[in-house]
């Protein structure tokens, strides 16, 4: 699993496991690094979050917006201009990409259409981690890289951050916009994120695994206690393990090994670790050995 994961996620190669194909385009895949000299790279003036606004008020204000609803995830802007609405864009991408990702889409959608405006224009967004990757110079993400190529050209956009939900008038409209388009919009194709491909991955790892449990001819003793195969640890005592597996000083499992006579118990049935839990009568509750006994009868 770990050598698909890379060999498809960081590699860029196409690879089969578990008789399913991996299409290496059809994941994120880091990019190269920036070919911008860093002193080149002049962003932190023109974007600004952490409640920090543009100082100057434009024509032109474009707020965006990503969400994921009812397992539906929209990207969307939409640009105001002397208080009427002049632009609006959607796109609906799959329930696995994640909501950065439809924000930082809508992000890149914003600033392309605003490089087409002779205007000065400041683009909204209230997604800070957005932000602070697009004012970032050591980025792999190709949708990133774009955004910020066309900022470092186009000295007119500015970006800002806004706090959403406090009854901004652009961002209710994106809002809006972003659940017409989880809903009634062609999707849109974006790579799927990398744990995704992980999630998938391991997915599969798990149920080959729980196939080969079902399946094994050892372990049983185990798989009566635990049918359901987990990757997550089980925190047991030494004692609990060995009651689950039987390698303890039981009978059964010391006569194995000629450290005992005999593997019967007094009872007259084989002493492993469960009949002390089922049906030893010693250990059985009142009202269980009231329904062995009528059982045997």
């Amino acid at each position: 699993m770990q050598s698909t994961l890379v060999r498809v996620g960081r590699l860029g190669r196409n690879c089969d496991y578990e008789g399913i194909h991996f299409d290496h385009e059809s994941y994120e895949n880091p990019s190269p690094s920036s070919t911008i000299h860093p002193a080149l790279f002049s962003l932190e003036d023109r974007i600004s979050r952490g409640g920090q606004v543009p100082s100057n008020r434009t024509p032109i204000e474009v707020y965006t917006d990503g969400s994921k609803i009812n397992d539906q995830t929209g990207s969307t802007f939409c640009a105001i201009e002397n208080e009427a609405i002049t632009k609006t864009w959607k796109a609906k991408l799959s329930p696995v990409n994640t909501v950065f990702q439809a924000e930082m889409l809508a992000l890149k959608a914003a600033i392309e259409w605003a490089n087409t405006s002779n205007e000065e224009v400041n683009i909204w967004s209230d997604s800070e981690s957005s932000l602070r990757d697009l004012k970032s110079f050591n980025i792999k993400s190709k949708i990133t890289q774009e955004a910020q190529m066309i900022l470092l050209e186009n000295a007119r956009i500015r970006l800002g951050w806004f706090k959403a939900h406090i009854g901004i008038k652009g961002n209710e409209i994106a809002d809006n916009i972003v659940k017409e388009a989880t809903t009634d919009v062609i999707p849109t194709s974006l790579p799927f994120p990398k744990r995704f491909l992980k999630k998938q991955l391991l997915q599969l790892s798990l149920s080959r695994w729980q196939a080969e449990w079902d399946n094994g001819k050892t372990g049983k003793s185990v798989y009566s206690i635990i049918p359901k195969i987990s990757n997550k640890q089980l925190h047991w005592s030494r004692e609990f393990i060995q009651f689950a597996t039987g390698h303890g000083p039981f009978p059964s499992y010391l006569k194995r090994f000629g450290l005992h006579s005999t593997d019967y118990c007094g009872c007259g049935e084989i002493e492993y670790p469960l009949h002390y839990a089922k049906r030893f009568p010693l250990t059985l509750s009142p009202g269980s050995t009231t329904r062995n006994q009528a059982h045997n009868s």
